[in-house]
Parts: C-alpha cells; structure tokens; sequence
C-alpha cells in the first residue's frame, strides 16, 4: 500500500512540472519587432523611461525607428496606458519614447494613415532643384530638377541637359527616384530619406557619391510651365508626451 501511494505521489509530481512547463510555453512574450512608426507629432524622446526625463530629440510623425527595449511595466499617463519603448532614430541618437504614440501599440489603421502621410510629404520635399556637392561639401556645376508632374531635367551649367521622367519608390523610409526614359542618365541611385525635419538627398554620378542641395523650390523646368502657387500649413498639433 505504502509502495502504490510512493508511486502515486511521484507520477503526481511529475505531472505538476509538466504542466509548469506547458504553462510557461503558453505564456510566453512573442519577441518585439525590429522597427516601429512614430504615429504622433513632434513625440519626445527622452534619456529615461518617465515623463521627468530629460528630452534628447523630437520624433516625426511617420517616422520610422529601431526598437531597442521595452520597459517591465505599461505606465499610466493621463488617460493612455503603454510601455515605453527604447528606440533609436535615423541620426542615430537612442532614448525612451511613450508607446501609445508609436505603431506598436496603435491600430492599422492609424499606421497606415501615418505610413501614408509620411510618404507623401518626403515626395513633396524632394520637388525642385537640386546642386550637386561632393561629400567634402565643394559645389560641382551638376544639378537635377524633380518637378511635381513626373519630369526630370539633367544638367552642368545648362550644357549637355538631358530630359526625361522619373517615379518614386519608398521602402523603408527612404525613397529611391527611378528614370523611365533617359539611357544613361548623368546621375543615379538617387535617394532620399528624412532625418528629423532635414531632407537628406544623395546620388551617384560615374561612380561617385554626391550630396545633392536644394537650389530652388518651385522652379521651372520648361519655359512654358507655369509657377507653382504655394500650399497653406496649418498649425502644428500639440507635441506628445
């Protein structure tokens, strides 16, 4: 009788530790993603996970960032309640951001609209004429015009201009400007991408990085084209926490 009870309490025993372990399984975190999309404006990132944290940048709407950490516990801010998230930016620089203003704790819709949005305005920064500038910062006599009808114009001191049309690819945050008719056009690889509120712009031309700075907005590419009647900006929402 001792002998059945002995038995009984070790398959009883085991049993428990097979069901500890099938609960830790069940409970287990999925691993965070590796970027994440700024969903509010002008959010703070700051040195510590706390409001009380000293503020080490701004971070865009739509902006794309790099999940570093996410802190033990959601936190309680007003009325929103979400972990804060250790992100790193497109400049580099790493702090705490407040998750009920990033993607991963916001629903599709919110992201997609944000994705959207941000898309459309790095387009619209890429419009008008660009110097080209060696990686030293020395001007060169290249320069290329994106207007906002799709049509490209190549040229060094207005000799040898070539002329054509372009598309804009994003992924990944960083847009690509592909030719659709120009051979061998004087400059490729052309992308840009957004850095904070800056417009980071480069190309390649026979093979050779270039940094490529705004000229003029608004400019001509044709004679007969005409201006382009500046856009009204509303006013900025209020910063996140």
């Amino acid at each position: 009788m001792r002998r059945l009870l002995y038995y009984s309490l070790i398959i009883f025993f085991l049993g428990g530790i097979s069901f500890c372990k099938k609960k830790v399984v069940l409970t287990e975190e999925a691993p965070l993603p590796a970027t994440t999309i700024v969903t509010s404006p002008d959010l703070k990132m700051r040195i510590s996970p706390n409001t009380s944290g000293v503020e080490i940048a701004r971070l865009n709407r739509g902006e794309q960032v790099k999940i570093v950490q996410r802190s033990a516990e959601s936190v309680q801010i007003g009325k929103l309640n979400a972990y804060w998230y250790k992100v790193t930016n497109a400049a580099g620089l790493t702090g705490w951001a407040y998750g009920a203003h990033l993607a991963i704790e916001s629903n599709a819709g919110d992201v997609k609209a944000m994705t959207e949005e941000a898309e459309k305005k790095l387009k619209g920064q890429m419009i008008g004429r660009w110097d080209a500038a060696k990686i030293t910062g020395a001007l060169t006599t290249n320069f290329v015009t994106l207007q906002p009808d799709g049509q490209i114009e190549f040229g060094a001191n207005r000799k040898g201009l070539q002329y054509g049309k372009y598309t804009i690819e994003i992924k990944d945050s960083i847009a690509e400007v592909k030719i659709t008719d120009i051979k061998k056009p004087m400059m490729t690889e052309m992308k840009a991408k957004m850095v904070g509120e800056t417009l980071v712009f480069s190309a390649t031309m026979d093979g050779d990085n270039y940094k490529l700075n705004l000229a003029e907005k608004g400019t001509q590419l044709f004679k007969d084209q005409k201006s382009n009647t500046p856009v009204a900006t509303s006013p900025a929402p209020p910063a996140a926490p």
